[in-house]
């Protein structure tokens, strides 16, 4: 399993907010899955949690490529965090299809 850095600020106290990112494994078929690859803790604005969830693509994407992973479709979250940093409460969330090096995009019709 590969992690992400666990922590990047700490909020003073109430809710935990996070970003996950999960591997699809069998997408689309009956057998889905999601294989945690990892969550990063993240700081959040109390009066505007939403506006945190706009940066989850940029996160996703980033950290696809820094990370060597390779083609498939991967599953990010901006969620709350149970009492072990584990996604609870879904706030938003993304699929991505990626080639290994970039997002792949459907072809236009």
């Amino acid at each position: 399993m590969y992690r992400f850095g666990k922590l990047i600020y700490q909020q003073e106290e109430g809710e935990r907010y996070g970003f996950s990112l999960c591997r699809i494994d069998n997408a689309g078929t009956r057998d889905q899955t999601y294989d945690l690859l990892g969550v990063i803790r993240v700081a959040v604005d109390p009066r505007q949690p939403e506006k945190l969830g706009e940066n989850l693509r940029g996160w996703a994407v980033a950290t696809l490529a820094a990370g060597g992973h390779g083609f498939g479709c991967y599953h990010a979250t901006f969620s709350t965090l149970d009492e072990n940093d584990e996604p609870e409460s879904d706030l938003g969330n993304l699929d991505i299809n990626w080639s290994g090096s970039q997002v792949l995009v459907p072809a236009a019709e």
